[in-house]
């Protein structure tokens, strides 16, 4: 059996192709297109020195299409955009490419970004040299197929990938070709179905994307690059220590960043709460258009014992999903040991001590693999941490940093980035101006009287005016920490300045 997609009913594009002329279509030089016989050619009779584009006015977000495809001579290489945008002013595009050509058949490219997804040669065993082969691709949410003569060649799940875009015909750069496109339909919001196969069946083969550009260290931060630390409660109060961003700024004494602390004391993979109102982990992030975000989970769900463990990376993986985007680079932090001999809560003794046998070593390798498979940045905290000389003072009741362990690990962390820096004397000022940037940001972001600002007691008096009751003064009054955070980071920038090598 086959669904559609959501509410939507599957819709035949009639506007898409009309099997004339390319009404509807460009490209920066249109020389190199024209229709015959019904088909979209893209020729060139000299060698091309860049990758050529004709585009389509239609966006896709959720679609199916139908083409049959011809490369002459069949060694060229070729391929077909969709849910992209153009990069430049030449038209050159960054999405997603369903591949064709010599080696490359049935593949999953994404242009200017990403590079291989799906690189398997399912569909290479499918094609028909020099002949005519059918195309199909089909793309519903994050699930991407596409079959060639009704074989499936692709099938991902891109969690964070493009949404939406436009369709897209190449030529590919290289010796005189001639490309041909026969369209057959585009159809929006289509069933899911493809390759003889029903929805359940297709989900079957799905999996993930073999991007692994993100997780290539070390991480270059790039001029007003927005930086977020989001976790429990180890993120949380890195804010009122402040040595990791201080680090970072220095590490960057020209580039001018924005860091911010989205740490949350209990934050878990299983539940982030918030107040009414506040807007969710991922909304969060959103809002400040993160570019960056540093992520630590695993110290505290790891007292579930290692029973768990399958649940727990099956959440991180469905939370992370949250916030993967395209353009986004994600660090997972590993947790740090426990220091059972500092913790307060189990006074009975060792021999019941929770800590000591919380299975924090398995969290840390599982959460390796997750962002190996993912294709996100990692960082063991745990195995420096562990062996370090002075593993025994680092908390302050055992599961918590106190300021030397979050200097340890703000180091580590930068060696890890390939940044080295060791904190010192000569990052005092910087430092001081980076906490009173935490404190106008935390008050700023997560006021303690949240409910009477955007919650669910925005009626009581105490947010409005008090001979106005019409007019809420409370959010205007919180807008004036706007200009006080943004002076916060130029005296953050100047100071960056100073540490800057001289020349």
């Amino acid at each position: 059996m086959s669904f559609s997609t959501g509410f939507a009913q599957p819709r035949l594009d009639k506007t898409f192709f009309n099997g004339k002329d390319l009404v509807g279509w460009s490209a920066t030089d249109m020389t190199y297109w024209s229709v015959k016989n019904g088909a979209i050619v893209g020729r060139a009779d000299q060698p091309v020195a860049k990758n050529r584009f004709l585009w389509s006015s239609v966006n896709v977000s959720d679609f199916y299409l139908s083409i049959d495809v011809k490369l002459e001579p069949d060694d060229r290489n070729a391929g077909i955009q969709f849910r992209s945008k153009q990069a430049d002013a030449t038209g050159q595009a960054l999405g997603y490419q369903a591949d064709m050509g010599k080696d490359v058949w049935g593949r999953l490219y994404h242009e200017h970004g990403r590079q291989k997804l799906d690189w398997g040669d399912r569909g290479e065993k499918a094609v028909k040299r020099g002949q005519w082969n059918h195309y199909e691709i089909l793309a519903v949410g994050d699930r991407i197929w596409t079959a060639i003569n009704g074989k499936l060649a692709v099938a991902i799940k891109d969690p964070g990938g493009d949404a939406s875009g436009q369709i897209a015909l190449q030529i590919h750069s290289g010796d005189p070709q001639t490309v041909t496109y026969k369209i057959n339909k585009l159809v929006h919001h289509p069933k899911v179905e493809l390759a003889g196969m029903n929805e359940a069946q297709l989900n079957d083969q799905l999996k993930r994307p073999e991007d692994k550009r993100q997780s290539r260290l070390p991480l270059k931060f790039n001029p007003d690059e927005v930086i977020a630390f989001a976790g429990g409660t180890n993120i949380a109060t890195m804010r009122k220590d402040g040595i990791l961003e201080t680090l970072l700024l220095a590490a960057h004494p020209t580039t001018k960043l924005h860091l911010w602390n989205l740490g949350w004391d209990g934050d878990t993979v299983y539940e982030q709460f918030r107040d009414v109102g506040f807007g969710s982990w991922s909304k969060n992030l959103d809002s400040l258009g993160a570019d960056v975000v540093f992520v630590q989970f695993g110290q505290l769900e790891s007292l579930d014992g290692e029973k768990a463990l399958p649940g727990f990376v099956k959440a991180y993986q469905k939370l992370l999903d949250s916030i993967r985007k395209t353009d986004r680079r994600i660090v997972l932090l590993s947790p740090i040991p426990f220091e059972p001999a500092r913790s307060h809560l189990t006074p009975e003794g060792k021999s019941n001590n929770r800590l000591t046998n919380a299975p924090v070593e398995q969290y840390t390798n599982a959460i390796q693999k997750l962002a190996e498979s993912d294709g996100y940045s990692f960082v063991d905290l745990f195995h420096p941490v562990q062996s370090s000389a002075s593993f025994g003072t680092l908390t302050t009741n055992g599961m918590h940093l106190n300021t030397d362990g979050q200097q340890l690990v703000a180091e580590l962390i930068l060696k890890a980035l390939h940044q080295p820096q060791e904190f010192s004397n000569q990052f005092a000022p910087l430092r001081k101006e980076v906490l009173t940037k935490n404190v106008l940001w935390f008050n700023y972001w997560r006021p303690s009287n949240w409910a009477f600002l955007n919650g669910d007691r925005i009626t009581q008096p105490f947010s409005h005016d008090w001979k106005d009751k019409n007019r809420r003064i409370f959010p205007e009054e919180m807008k004036a920490f706007e200009p006080l955070i943004r002076e916060a980071e130029q005296r953050i920038a100047d100071e960056q300045h100073k540490l800057a090598p001289v020349r």
